[in-house]
Protein backbone atom coordinates (compact mmCIF):
# COMPACT_ATOMS: atom_id res chain seq x y z
CA UNK A 1 0.00 0.00 0.00
CA UNK A 2 2.77 2.41 0.97
CA UNK A 3 4.63 1.48 -2.21
CA UNK A 4 1.55 2.23 -4.25
CA UNK A 5 1.28 5.61 -2.54
CA UNK A 6 4.97 6.25 -3.23
CA UNK A 7 4.41 5.59 -6.95
CA UNK A 8 1.40 7.89 -6.96
CA UNK A 9 3.48 10.67 -5.47
CA UNK A 10 6.21 10.66 -8.11
CA UNK A 11 6.67 14.10 -9.63
CA UNK A 12 6.33 12.66 -13.10
CA UNK A 13 2.78 11.64 -12.42
CA UNK A 14 0.20 14.32 -12.94
CA UNK A 15 -3.54 14.60 -12.79
CA UNK A 16 -6.23 14.09 -10.23
CA UNK A 17 -4.98 10.68 -8.99
CA UNK A 18 -1.50 11.96 -8.09
CA UNK A 19 -2.88 15.07 -6.36
CA UNK A 20 -5.35 12.99 -4.38
CA UNK A 21 -2.56 10.64 -3.26
CA UNK A 22 -0.39 13.52 -2.02
CA UNK A 23 -3.27 15.07 -0.07
CA UNK A 24 -4.31 11.71 1.37
CA UNK A 25 -0.76 10.95 2.51
CA UNK A 26 -0.51 14.32 4.24
CA UNK A 27 -3.83 13.77 6.01
CA UNK A 28 -2.84 10.27 7.12
CA UNK A 29 0.45 11.60 8.48
CA UNK A 30 -1.42 14.13 10.59
CA UNK A 31 -4.12 11.72 11.76
CA UNK A 32 -1.59 9.07 12.79
CA UNK A 33 0.51 11.62 14.66
CA UNK A 34 -2.47 12.85 16.65
CA UNK A 35 -3.72 9.30 17.15
CA UNK A 36 -0.40 8.27 18.71
CA UNK A 37 -1.03 10.73 21.54
CA UNK A 38 -3.94 8.59 22.84
CA UNK A 39 -2.01 5.44 23.87
CA UNK A 40 1.00 7.59 24.79
CA UNK A 41 -1.11 9.69 27.15
CA UNK A 42 -2.65 6.55 28.64
CA UNK A 43 0.81 5.11 29.28
CA UNK A 44 2.01 8.29 31.00
CA UNK A 45 -1.13 8.42 33.15
CA UNK A 46 -0.69 4.80 34.29
CA UNK A 47 2.93 5.46 35.29
CA UNK A 48 2.06 8.66 37.14
CA UNK A 49 -0.66 6.85 39.12
CA UNK A 50 1.62 3.93 39.92
CA UNK A 51 4.69 5.81 41.17
CA UNK A 52 4.67 7.49 44.56
CA UNK A 53 7.67 9.81 44.70
CA UNK A 54 10.13 8.75 47.38
CA UNK A 55 7.96 5.85 48.60
CA UNK A 56 9.14 2.49 47.27
CA UNK A 57 6.66 0.46 49.33
CA UNK A 58 3.60 2.39 48.14
CA UNK A 59 4.85 2.25 44.56
CA UNK A 60 5.27 -1.52 44.81
CA UNK A 61 1.76 -1.89 46.22
CA UNK A 62 0.31 0.22 43.40
CA UNK A 63 2.10 -1.74 40.66
CA UNK A 64 1.32 -5.18 42.06
CA UNK A 65 -2.24 -4.19 42.91
CA UNK A 66 -2.89 -3.18 39.29
CA UNK A 67 -0.43 -5.39 37.45
CA UNK A 68 -2.71 -5.83 34.43
CA UNK A 69 -3.12 -2.07 34.06
CA UNK A 70 0.61 -1.55 34.50
CA UNK A 71 1.37 -4.07 31.74
CA UNK A 72 -1.26 -2.48 29.52
CA UNK A 73 0.46 0.85 30.08
CA UNK A 74 3.79 -0.17 28.60
CA UNK A 75 2.10 -2.06 25.76
CA UNK A 76 0.22 1.16 24.97
CA UNK A 77 3.56 2.95 24.97
CA UNK A 78 4.86 0.59 22.28
CA UNK A 79 1.70 1.00 20.20
CA UNK A 80 2.05 4.78 20.40
CA UNK A 81 5.68 4.56 19.22
CA UNK A 82 4.74 2.40 16.22
CA UNK A 83 1.97 4.81 15.16
CA UNK A 84 4.29 7.79 15.66
CA UNK A 85 7.00 6.24 13.49
CA UNK A 86 4.46 5.49 10.74
CA UNK A 87 3.43 9.14 10.82
CA UNK A 88 7.07 10.26 10.60
CA UNK A 89 7.65 8.11 7.50
CA UNK A 90 4.67 9.72 5.77
CA UNK A 91 5.85 13.19 6.82
CA UNK A 92 9.25 12.37 5.35
CA UNK A 93 7.56 11.54 2.03
CA UNK A 94 5.56 14.76 2.12
CA UNK A 95 8.38 17.15 3.02
CA UNK A 96 11.20 15.50 1.08
CA UNK A 97 10.71 17.95 -1.84
CA UNK A 98 11.57 20.80 0.56
CA UNK A 99 15.00 19.29 1.20
CA UNK A 100 16.05 15.67 0.76
CA UNK A 101 18.86 15.66 3.31
CA UNK A 102 16.91 17.75 5.82
CA UNK A 103 13.93 15.41 5.52
CA UNK A 104 16.21 12.40 6.03
CA UNK A 105 17.72 14.03 9.12
CA UNK A 106 14.21 14.67 10.43
CA UNK A 107 13.33 11.00 10.01
CA UNK A 108 16.57 9.80 11.65
CA UNK A 109 15.98 12.06 14.67
CA UNK A 110 12.44 10.74 15.05
CA UNK A 111 13.66 7.14 14.88
CA UNK A 112 16.33 7.85 17.49
CA UNK A 113 13.75 9.40 19.81
CA UNK A 114 11.40 6.46 19.24
CA UNK A 115 14.19 3.97 19.97
CA UNK A 116 15.05 5.64 23.28
CA UNK A 117 11.38 5.80 24.25
CA UNK A 118 10.96 2.10 23.48
CA UNK A 119 13.66 1.30 26.05
CA UNK A 120 11.24 2.50 28.75
CA UNK A 121 9.38 -0.78 28.42
CA UNK A 122 12.49 -2.75 29.41
CA UNK A 123 12.78 -0.62 32.55
CA UNK A 124 9.10 -1.20 33.36
CA UNK A 125 9.51 -4.96 32.91
CA UNK A 126 12.65 -4.94 35.08
CA UNK A 127 10.72 -3.15 37.84
CA UNK A 128 7.90 -5.69 37.56
CA UNK A 129 10.31 -8.65 37.75
CA UNK A 130 11.89 -7.20 40.88
CA UNK A 131 8.52 -6.65 42.54
CA UNK A 132 7.07 -10.05 41.69
CA UNK A 133 10.15 -11.86 42.96
CA UNK A 134 10.47 -15.55 42.15
CA UNK A 135 13.27 -18.07 42.29
CA UNK A 136 15.89 -15.75 40.85
CA UNK A 137 15.01 -12.95 43.27
CA UNK A 138 14.75 -14.99 46.48
CA UNK A 139 18.09 -13.74 47.84
CA UNK A 140 17.05 -10.10 47.48
CA UNK A 141 15.22 -8.62 50.50
CA UNK A 142 11.79 -7.16 49.79
CA UNK A 143 12.82 -3.64 50.76
CA UNK A 144 15.80 -3.66 48.40
CA UNK A 145 13.70 -5.08 45.58
CA UNK A 146 11.14 -2.32 46.06
CA UNK A 147 13.88 0.34 46.08
CA UNK A 148 15.44 -1.02 42.89
CA UNK A 149 12.04 -1.20 41.21
CA UNK A 150 11.42 2.45 42.06
CA UNK A 151 14.85 3.29 40.63
CA UNK A 152 13.97 1.59 37.34
CA UNK A 153 10.68 3.51 37.17
CA UNK A 154 12.56 6.75 37.79
CA UNK A 155 14.91 5.81 34.96
CA UNK A 156 11.81 5.40 32.79
CA UNK A 157 11.10 9.10 33.29
CA UNK A 158 14.72 10.01 32.49
CA UNK A 159 14.57 7.87 29.36
CA UNK A 160 11.45 9.72 28.26
CA UNK A 161 13.19 13.05 28.78
CA UNK A 162 16.09 11.82 26.66
CA UNK A 163 13.67 10.78 23.90
CA UNK A 164 12.14 14.28 23.98
CA UNK A 165 15.57 15.72 23.22
CA UNK A 166 15.62 13.98 19.84
CA UNK A 167 11.92 14.65 19.22
CA UNK A 168 12.58 18.34 19.88
CA UNK A 169 15.40 18.35 17.34
CA UNK A 170 13.12 16.62 14.81
CA UNK A 171 10.50 19.33 15.35
CA UNK A 172 13.13 21.97 14.62
CA UNK A 173 14.00 20.17 11.38
CA UNK A 174 10.34 19.85 10.43
CA UNK A 175 9.90 23.58 11.03
CA UNK A 176 12.86 24.23 8.74
CA UNK A 177 11.29 22.02 6.07
CA UNK A 178 7.99 23.87 6.37
CA UNK A 179 9.83 27.17 5.86
CA UNK A 180 11.47 25.81 2.70
CA UNK A 181 8.27 24.28 1.35
CA UNK A 182 5.91 25.91 -1.13
CA UNK A 183 2.89 23.69 -0.44
CA UNK A 184 1.98 24.55 3.18
CA UNK A 185 1.81 27.98 4.87
CA UNK A 186 5.35 28.97 5.87
CA UNK A 187 4.11 30.72 9.00
CA UNK A 188 3.72 27.23 10.52
CA UNK A 189 7.50 26.77 10.29
CA UNK A 190 8.39 29.12 13.18
CA UNK A 191 5.58 27.60 15.25
CA UNK A 192 7.10 24.14 14.78
CA UNK A 193 10.49 25.54 15.79
CA UNK A 194 8.94 26.93 18.97
CA UNK A 195 7.51 23.46 19.53
CA UNK A 196 10.98 21.94 19.17
CA UNK A 197 12.50 24.50 21.53
CA UNK A 198 9.83 23.65 24.09
CA UNK A 199 10.84 19.98 24.06
CA UNK A 200 14.53 20.86 24.16
CA UNK A 201 14.10 23.35 27.01
CA UNK A 202 12.25 20.84 29.14
CA UNK A 203 14.58 17.95 28.34
CA UNK A 204 17.85 19.80 28.92
CA UNK A 205 16.62 21.63 32.01
CA UNK A 206 15.41 18.37 33.54
CA UNK A 207 18.93 16.96 33.21
CA UNK A 208 20.69 20.09 34.42
CA UNK A 209 18.38 20.82 37.35
CA UNK A 210 15.54 18.27 37.75
CA UNK A 211 13.73 19.89 40.74
CA UNK A 212 13.30 23.16 38.87
CA UNK A 213 10.96 21.67 36.29
CA UNK A 214 8.89 19.18 38.24
CA UNK A 215 6.16 21.74 38.86
CA UNK A 216 5.80 22.80 35.21
CA UNK A 217 5.87 19.39 33.51
CA UNK A 218 4.16 18.71 31.19
CA UNK A 219 2.96 22.26 30.61
CA UNK A 220 5.94 23.65 28.69
CA UNK A 221 6.11 20.91 26.01
CA UNK A 222 2.32 20.55 26.04
CA UNK A 223 1.71 24.25 25.30
CA UNK A 224 4.39 24.48 22.61
CA UNK A 225 3.16 21.22 21.03
CA UNK A 226 -0.35 22.63 20.80
CA UNK A 227 1.07 25.74 19.17
CA UNK A 228 3.29 23.98 16.63
CA UNK A 229 2.11 20.42 16.03
CA UNK A 230 -1.51 21.33 16.67
CA UNK A 231 -1.40 24.01 13.99
CA UNK A 232 0.48 21.91 11.44
CA UNK A 233 -1.55 18.74 11.79
CA UNK A 234 -4.87 20.54 11.96
CA UNK A 235 -3.92 22.30 8.72
CA UNK A 236 -2.92 19.02 7.08
CA UNK A 237 -6.20 17.37 8.11
CA UNK A 238 -8.45 20.23 7.05
CA UNK A 239 -6.57 21.73 4.09
CA UNK A 240 -3.86 19.13 3.42
CA UNK A 241 -1.12 20.32 1.03
CA UNK A 242 -1.22 22.20 -2.24
CA UNK A 243 -0.68 19.16 -4.46
CA UNK A 244 0.21 21.12 -7.58
CA UNK A 245 2.93 23.08 -5.77
CA UNK A 246 4.13 19.88 -4.11
CA UNK A 247 4.58 18.24 -7.50
CA UNK A 248 6.38 21.28 -8.89
CA UNK A 249 8.80 21.44 -5.95
CA UNK A 250 9.32 17.66 -6.04
CA UNK A 251 10.18 17.83 -9.74
CA UNK A 252 12.66 20.66 -9.10
CA UNK A 253 14.26 18.74 -6.23
CA UNK A 254 14.60 15.59 -8.33
CA UNK A 255 16.16 17.49 -11.21
CA UNK A 256 18.66 19.07 -8.83
CA UNK A 257 19.50 15.65 -7.40
CA UNK A 258 20.12 14.22 -10.87
CA UNK A 259 22.34 17.17 -11.73
CA UNK A 260 24.45 16.67 -8.58
CA UNK A 261 27.94 15.45 -9.62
Amino acid sequence: MLQEEGRDMRPAQSGRTGASSVRATARWAAVLNLLSAVPDGFSVTVLQKSVVRGDASSTAANVLGSEGLFRLGFVADLVAILIFVASAVLLYDIFRPAGRRSALLFLVLVLMGAAFQALECIQDLAALVLLKGGAGMSALPSGQANALALLFLRLHASNYQLALLFIGCSSLMLGYLVLRSTFVPRIIGPLMMIDGLGYLTFSLTSFLSPPSVTHIYPYVPFVTALLGEGTLFLWLIVKSVNAERWQEQAATTDRAALAWP
